[in-house]
């Protein structure tokens, strides 16, 4: 054999020799991250226990028979994960069912035929309609959302938002919404003119929560256009702002939970799925 067979030979053999090395020293390693994912997963720390799986794919890609045990281990935690979410949207949805029943008691279904949908109103206040009045009246839409109704009623401020202050100064407002003669409509009744806005939910959330959240302190509110017009917050509109607010946060949260349960059956569906695909090539 010649020299410079010798040393190719020889060459080969230690590349050979560095590739088995290498190889080894990854298969132990991605064995080791795959038995502190199992450790993670009999202590029932499924997140962490797929981060670090996470982990071992993008490490390790090579170490397949490891990987393909990995990735059943993978789904296995995504179910246990899945399973323990969908508990806690079941006790947010047992929680606030009882919430939204007690609460929805005090309040009035109001029909109207010339509305696309029906309105809840507190019964404190249904009994003095928002009709030719100054005043706000505080709704709640089928869909649970809170939105607020203001007139003013023989007055040409031409308002577009409203604001509450607090007798120390604080105070809040809806966003503004333009004169369109559809959500911000003015019309007269008997020579009296009426300006009526509808404030949507997001235009007025930040506003009732200050009511909420000052219900004990003195409230001005003001009808706010091209000039201002003041009121004071009775005490009973204050009550039937809060109501409104604590049942339309109530409803909200349980419509949330169904949707995540539903999400989240879909994923423990896909969870089992690959469970059943991932054990078959163990």
């Amino acid at each position: 054999m010649s020299k410079g067979v010798t040393i190719k030979s020889l060459l080969a053999a230690i590349l050979l020799l560095a590739a088995i090395s290498c190889s080894n020293d990854n298969s132990e390693k991605a064995q080791a991250v795959l038995n502190t994912a199992q450790s993670l997963y009999n202590n029932r720390q499924y997140d962490s226990t797929m981060s670090v799986l996470d982990s071992l794919y993008k490490k390790y890609p090579a170490e397949t028979n490891i990987v393909r045990q990995g990735m059943y281990l993978m789904a296995l935690a995504q179910e246990q994960s899945t399973m323990i979410r969908l508990a806690q949207a079941d006790s947010v949805i047992k929680a606030n069912m009882p919430i939204v029943e007690e609460i929805g008691k005090d309040f009035t279904v109001i029909k109207n035929p010339d509305l696309v949908e029906n309105y809840r109103v507190y019964k404190t206040i249904a009994k003095n309609a928002l009709i030719n009045r100054t005043g706000i009246e505080p709704r709640v839409d089928d869909n649970g959302l809170l939105y607020i109704v203001s007139l003013l009623n023989g007055r040409a401020v031409k308002h577009t938002k409203l604001r509450v202050t607090s007798s120390d100064g604080a105070s809040a407002e809806t966003a503004s919404v333009p004169y369109d003669k559809s959500q911000n409509y003015r019309f007269t009744v008997e020579g009296i003119s009426n300006e009526m806005v509808t404030f949507h939910a997001d235009q007025c959330s930040d506003f009732c929560q200050f009511i909420v959240d000052n219900a004990s302190k003195q409230l001005k509110l003001e009808f706010v256009g091209s000039s201002t017009y003041a009121i004071t917050l009775n005490k009973t509109l204050k009550e039937a702002i809060a109501k409104s607010y604590n049942y339309s946060n109530a409803i909200q949260e349980g419509l949330k939970a169904e949707r995540t349960k539903l999400y989240l059956n879909k994923r423990l569906e896909i969870a089992r799925k690959q469970i059943e695909q991932t054990k078959q090539k163990l």
